[in-house]
């Protein structure tokens, strides 16, 4: 089994008499020690968040802490079990002891509705601190090393997907749809910004951007004025970390573009011709001048040959409006010899200076953009998590700390399948 441990050595030194056999020699032992986290230090770093969280209930009626409530949430998503807690009031009732208080921390178990309630009023951006406390740890113990690729830069995958939706409930910051036969459905998004690795299957997700109409506006929220809001608040220092983000074709244009660089990072973007009318036209032109430089590599990827093909050219303007931004250009395909076809065409634009030397491993960057949908949205629609479930709206906040919490548990499986080889061994890695 791959060893996706950051390995630690501890050295023994013989000659200071721990040893009475040991020679004259100064004996060096290294002893290794793989860095691991259990799902109680997870579930910790979240129980730490909680420790001071507003409860504007009236009366004498508290019965149930709203920590009780965000951590019983939790179990659920955490379990992947609809039916936890049910069982773990049973348990209770018979042998007076259950696994939500020993391993979630719970003194009381509330049903559903009491747990919606109590959620309802909380704010998600109060469980995002775990994001980062969980980064914080991968980074501390170098795992988020073994993560970086084109010139050791982390890739960070963006991408919007939907969560919630209902013709009938609705709340002010819900986005709609109105149909031809004049019903509407009401409906959440999220931006879920995911840190990928061509050689990782795992992913590390961090805190979301909700797309939602904001205070006080009356027009419908989008992807695009999200990513714009979480570029804002989340700048890098590229002295520290250099991270280049990924996304589809709806981030290319120069606002985004722009503000990325503004806020320290890198970009590989998708690029369509139907929506870069400019750059395309400049593109054709150098391509009739020669200037548009071409090349192919044959690769053997799961025991498949495939040749890599690509043209590429620097510094052309991404819009016909002055000032435009200048960007990168590249366009590759993927042909599989045993199928004799094409599997793959796209194109993008970045800020990477391209070369003969770096082409390659820049177009697998941009290419890795689909993990975000492969290993993360796709795997939280399908694969336990029920990302669009309408696990409840509430008439607050109730569907994005619900969802936070979700991504919470998706995160810490990540990360124990990363680094908890008995997780691993459960999980049939």
């Amino acid at each position: 089994m791959e060893n996706d441990f950051w390995l630690n050595y501890e050295i023994i030194d013989g000659s200071r008499g721990e040893n009475p056999h040991c020679s004259l020699w100064t004996l060096y032992y290294m002893k290794k020690k793989a860095v691991t986290i259990s799902p109680s230090q997870l579930i910790g770093f979240l129980d730490q968040e909680l420790n001071e969280l507003p409860d504007n209930r009236k009366g004498d009626n508290k019965k149930y802490a709203v920590k009780d409530a965000v951590m019983a949430a939790f179990s659920v998503f955490f379990t992947q079990s609809p039916s936890f807690l049910e069982h773990q009031s049973l348990m209770k009732q018979k042998k007076g002891k259950d696994n939500a208080q020993s391993l979630f921390g719970l003194s009381a178990i509330p049903c559903d509705n009491q747990i919606r309630n109590l959620l309802d009023p909380i704010s998600a951006k109060t469980v995002f601190g775990t994001f980062k406390t969980v980064y914080k740890w991968l980074d501390k113990h170098r795992i988020i090393n073994k993560f970086k690729y084109l010139e050791n830069q982390i890739l960070l995958a963006l991408d919007g997907t939907e969560y919630y939706s209902s013709k009938k409930i609705n709340c002010p910051h819900c986005n709609c749809r109105h149909h031809r036969n004049g019903s509407t459905t009401y409906y959440h998004q999220v931006v879920t910004p995911v840190i990928v690795s061509p050689s990782k299957k795992q992913v590390i997700n961090l805190a979301p951007e909700f797309i939602k109409k904001q205070d006080g506006e009356t027009k419908q929220d989008c992807e695009n004025a999200a990513v714009k809001r979480w570029l804002s608040s989340n700048s890098v220092k590229r002295e520290k970390t250099q991270i280049t983000l990924l996304g589809d074709d709806l981030y290319s244009r120069q606002p985004i573009c722009e503000l990325a660089i503004k806020q320290g990072y890198n970009f590989i973007f998708v690029a369509k011709p139907s929506s870069h009318k400019t750059l395309y036209e400049w593109l054709e032109f150098l391509e009739k001048n020669g200037e548009v430089i071409r090349g192919e590599q044959k690769k053997y990827e799961k025991e498949k040959s495939r040749i890599y093909r690509y043209n590429y050219v620097n510094n052309v303007p991404i819009r016909e409006s002055e000032p435009s931004l200048m960007v990168n250009w590249y366009e590759v395909e993927i042909f599989d010899t045993a199928k004799n076809k094409v599997i793959y065409k796209n194109s993008f634009v970045t800020n990477h200076e391209l070369n003969d030397d770096r082409i390659f491993k820049i177009i697998i960057s941009g290419k890795t953009r689909w993990k975000v949908e492969n290993e993360s949205n796709n795997i939280l629609k399908n694969q336990g998590y029920n990302l669009e479930h309408n696990f409840g709206h509430g008439q607050e906040k109730l569907a994005e700390i619900l969802l936070s919490l979700n991504l919470l548990a998706f995160l810490f499986h990540n990360v124990l399948d990363l680094v908890n080889g008995l997780y691993q061994k459960v999980r049939g890695v």
